[in-house]
């Protein structure tokens, strides 16, 4: 179902000089870590370790070099020990038949997930058969047309319609967010299309900001590797307590619902992954648990809000 590139990862491994590899993959692509670690002639040993990006590679195991399944490079680090991040691309074959007929307007802007991004020119062929205009875009660090969950700098704003192609609604949700409007996601693994608004979603997140925005008392949460974010958590800090507001920090490698329900603060931002206040602690109302865009929101006005970052 995807693609491994076994020898470009023998020739990294070999170039490299690595006696000792570790292999990270997300849940979905753990079975071919293990076929990875089969096929090198070093030691070699998969990590158990959750893998959520590119953001997080876990350099502080005992190992010369990583092999990263399922992503390309962060856009906003990379890591120090010698790292090949294996696509994985996608065999998946949407059925696009009747697709036009969902989309709104002539003028569409295209995203898909990393593991999809062969499907784009296939997608844009069938589309303007169909007498669409389809757009790609492509930002710094990001390849053409590609949507990460944290960054979705390439769907520009201002066009007819937007349409994300990933498995699952993650990333369409996201999408839906950062531009504060609809979009239709494409599941290539199922060719299910849905259309996806994001008010219900959006009135909660400005509700939740605005609880923050009259708080006293904000945890900032920052993380590890590149979910590290300093720069951002001094700004944060720096503008939280102008406004009066008494800040904490916190560090972490994973954040767990019993750890933050133990924060002794009302307000809980999460720079490490902007991710989790939407799709892990959406749930929790004993906190409010919010993304650097909406605390920063908080702050300076609901108009103003912002997802992720």
């Amino acid at each position: 179902m995807y693609e491994i590139p076994f020898e470009k990862i023998k020739r990294f491994v070999e170039g490299t000089g690595a006696r000792r590899v570790l292999v990270e993959a997300p849940p979905g692509l753990m079975r071919y870590a293990e076929e990875v670690c089969r096929e090198l002639e070093v030691e070699c040993f998969a990590s158990a370790m959750p893998v959520f990006g590119s953001c997080l590679v876990y350099e502080f195991f005992p190992a010369d070099a990583v092999i990263h399944l399922g992503h390309n490079p962060y856009p906003w680090w990379r890591p120090e020990k010698p790292t090949l991040f294996v696509e994985a691309f996608s065999h998946a074959e949407p059925d696009l038949e009747g697709i036009e007929e969902e989309l709104k307007g002539k003028k569409v802007v295209l995203g898909a997930a990393v593991q999809h991004l062969k499907l784009i020119g296939k997608i844009k062929e069938y589309l303007r058969g169909k007498g669409f205009e389809v757009l790609t875009f492509k930002s710094r660090g990001l390849e053409e047309g590609q949507v990460l969950g944290c960054d979705y700098r390439n769907l520009r704003r201002g066009y007819d319609d937007y349409l994300i192609v990933a498995g699952g609604r993650f990333h369409a949700l996201g999408a839906a967010l950062y531009l504060q409007r609809d979009v239709l996601a494409l599941d290539p693994y199922t060719s299910r299309r849905e259309r996806l608004d994001p008010k219900r979603h959006l009135m909660k997140r400005m509700w939740l900001a605005q609880r923050a925005a009259e708080a006293r008392e904000v945890a900032l949460v920052d993380g590890h590797e590149g979910q590290s974010r300093e720069p951002l958590l001094r700004a944060l800090k720096a503008e939280a307590e102008r406004a009066g507001k008494r800040v904490s920090v916190y560090k972490t490698l994973i954040l767990t619902k019993d750890y933050l329900l133990n924060l002794p603060e009302e307000v809980v931002v999460v720079l490490s992954c902007p991710r989790l206040p939407l799709d892990d602690f959406g749930d929790v109302e004993e906190k409010v648990v919010l993304s650097p865009g909406e605390f920063r929101a908080s702050l300076r006005g609901l108009k103003l809000y912002a997802f992720p970052f």
